[in-house]
């Protein structure tokens, strides 16, 4: 034994600067119908092969993730990971257990006799005992022995009386979909004895999908922004078959978000609708439509898929979304057809180009900017003791955004030497109240600064740093014009 030595010398360990806040992922997201998505979960997977595992590789989402997953860019990147968010259309959904699909065998079941788990369906948690399945002559049979058990707590509200238990022989899976709509939550718990939930499939490896209120698309995309916002782009499957007044909504959803725009909507249209689709969607900004003649093609997924493959920490890594090639068939073969939709500010893949009319105020890089910007501050916070509220709290906050703005640089996402018209030189200078601010925008590729504000929150008053970045973002080339001379 002897004295401890912190009694005379005492010393704290910790990692300075040890917390980081991770930057947004630029991800696809397909808003799909399909209830093995559960209601209110955002699932990421990460490959083709994962999808359809979970899917099936005869859904509409195994088929848009083989074409996600196959793109790799000009970069030598591709996307690296696919989420999906479940919607009801605007309708009510009913609670839905989907089983780990296996190998399941009959004599598992015909061994029970007295089988019980515990299940809460419709706002009721329940025992359900005496199970017999000893009888059953198939796994449909167990199934429908199972539905008769539960149904038979007349207690239950519509929910259990009204309860469908099934075998999915396709998935080789037990499901049960409650007896009424409306929101909802369902679980299963394991039995203490003669236990029928796990050999059921109903525990680990279950999808459990609350049941939900019909709900329009704007208030399920909140949902989702406020569930997870990890993603840079989003689509509806096709199997939504999604109206105008929807793909608007959204549209204007993604348009109304603050401070500005987060995501990229991708929206898919036919030759018939393509006129009166523009011309309602044209002036909402953050969408892009492409024309879909072929409902198992999905050329609007392409800007979604540049975005995902664009990995910003790589030099010059920004991207132009012409010119593109894709696993597509052309939908656009002429001139006059060129000209029709270029007007109309669509997207298209053509027999010898894509072309990439993004609509109004999508810009490539922004997106990106901002959240790394965002990131790189709360780093920042968490990690120092505080950004005091003077010039050396100003400073530390410049320092910050230097750091991403060296980055935008050499990613592509700033553009250094880009000439600038006279009202985009009027514009800096009325947001900047520097007559030569413009001139650092041309030459150097930004302009930044940053104040110290007060505010009062609840009457009393606090501090904010307020920055400014304007930027000359980096244009791309999509037509070249030549003379050739013969002397």
């Amino acid at each position: 034994m002897s004295i401890s030595l912190s009694r005379y010398v005492d010393i704290t360990s910790g990692i300075g600067a040890g917390t980081n806040v991770s930057t947004r992922s630029l991800s696809g997201l397909v808003v799909t119908g399909n209830p093995l998505v559960p209601s209110g979960r955002f699932l990421t997977l990460t490959s083709a092969a994962a999808v359809g595992t979970y899917f099936g590789t005869s859904s509409e989402e195994y088929a848009r993730s083989v074409f996600y997953f196959g793109w790799v860019s000009k970069n030598t990147t591709a996307p690296r990971a696919l989420n999906f968010w479940f919607w009801n259309d605007d309708a009510a959904t009913a609670s839905l257990i989907f089983g780990k699909p296996a190998t399941y065998s009959l004599s598992t079941f015909t061994a029970i006799s007295a089988g019980q788990l515990s299940l809460t369906l419709g706002g009721f948690t329940h025992p359900v005992t005496g199970v017999d399945m000893s009888g059953d002559a198939s796994l449909a049979a167990v199934a429908a022995t199972l539905q008769t058990a539960i149904r038979a707590y007349s207690a239950g509200g519509a929910a259990w009386p009204a309860a469908t238990v099934s075998y999915d022989a396709a998935r080789g899976c037990f499901d049960l979909v409650s007896g009424s709509t409306g929101a909802d939550v369902v679980s299963v718990a394991a039995a203490p004895s003669n236990d029928v939930a796990a050999p059921l499939g109903w525990l680990t490896g279950a999808i459990y999908s609350n049941g939900t209120a019909a709900q329009a698309v704007a208030d399920n995309l909140i949902a989702l922004n406020a569930a997870n916002n990890d993603f840079g782009s989003f689509c509806f499957t096709t199997a939504l078959a999604p109206t105008l007044n929807t793909i608007e909504a959204a549209a204007n959803w993604n348009n109304s978000l603050n401070p500005n725009i987060q995501f990229m909507f991708s929206w898919s249209v036919t030759a018939a609708d393509a006129a009166a689709w523009s011309a309602a969607l044209i002036g909402i900004g953050g969408n892009t439509g492409t024309l879909s003649p072929l409902a198992d093609e999905y050329p609007e997924m392409a800007p979604m898929m540049i975005l995902a493959a664009t990995d910003y920490t790589r030099p010059n890594s920004v991207q132009n979304y012409m010119f593109q090639i894709f696993d597509l068939t052309p939908s656009v073969v002429s001139d006059a057809d060129a000209n029709t939709y270029d007007a109309l500010r669509l997207n298209y893949y053509g027999q010898t180009q894509t072309a990439g009319q993004l609509l109004a105020f999508y810009q490539r890089g922004v997106m990106w900017f901002k959240d790394a910007a965002a990131a790189s501050i709360m780093t920042v916070m968490l990690s120092l003791a505080r950004i005091p509220a003077n010039a050396q709290g100003r400073s530390q906050v410049l320092a910050i955004l230097q750091g991403v703005i060296n980055q935008a640089l050499t990613n592509g996402t700033v553009s250094v030497g880009k000439p600038l018209t006279i009202t985009q030189q009027l514009y800096i200078t009325n947001a900047t109240d520097d007559p030569t601010a413009w001139k650092q925008v041309q030459n150097v590729g930004y302009w930044v600064d940053a104040v110290i504000q007060p505010y009062v929150v609840d009457g009393i008053t606090e501090f904010k740093i307020v920055y400014t970045f304007i930027y000359s973002k980096d244009d791309v080339v999509r037509l070249v014009e030549g003379t050739d001379i013969l002397i």
